[in-house]
């Protein structure tokens, strides 16, 4: 497993918890299904990573996306958003959900469904995290891996 174990908030609806341990497996996830839990857990955990899904807490990614930017002690903390499971959105409202997260702040937007559940596809997602909580001269080779993507 690449890099050391960090602590991550996830910040996901039930049933992408599987998908989302198989990702980041090795780490230790702080596991959560609603927005007062993330906020406790920020009020009280160091985390090295925040990882949202977009149906997180009945879609209220945007809601703890806010919160952590109003509050100036977790804004350094690397934040992957996304869709994790298979959705019916259009490609253009995908892309808008990812604009607007990048906009409150999350530092990455993945959809997951570019990404087979598979070894390889959740590997590859991996490595974007990794990147994320990685020191800066790793991001290169990441880069290099994706295809030139910036994590």
């Amino acid at each position: 497993m690449p890099g050391p174990l960090t602590r991550i908030l996830t910040a996901v609806a039930p049933d992408t918890v599987e998908r989302v341990r198989r990702i980041l497996a090795g780490h230790e996830l702080l596991i959560v299904h609603n927005i007062d839990a993330a906020k406790a857990i920020l009020g009280k955990e160091d985390v090295g990573l925040i990882f949202i899904g977009a149906r997180f807490d009945e879609s209220r990614m945007f809601e703890l996306l806010e919160f952590i930017r109003q509050h100036i002690e977790h804004r350094k903390i690397p934040i992957v958003a996304g869709i994790i499971v298979p959705t019916t959105m259009s490609e253009n409202t995908i892309k808008g959900l990812g604009h607007a997260s990048k906009i409150y702040g999350a530092s990455v937007f993945a959809n997951l469904n570019d990404f087979p559940d598979d070894d390889i596809g959740n590997q590859r997602v991996r490595l974007i995290v990794d990147a994320l909580i990685a020191p800066p001269e790793v991001i290169p080779k990441v880069q290099e891996i994706l295809g030139g993507k910036a994590p």
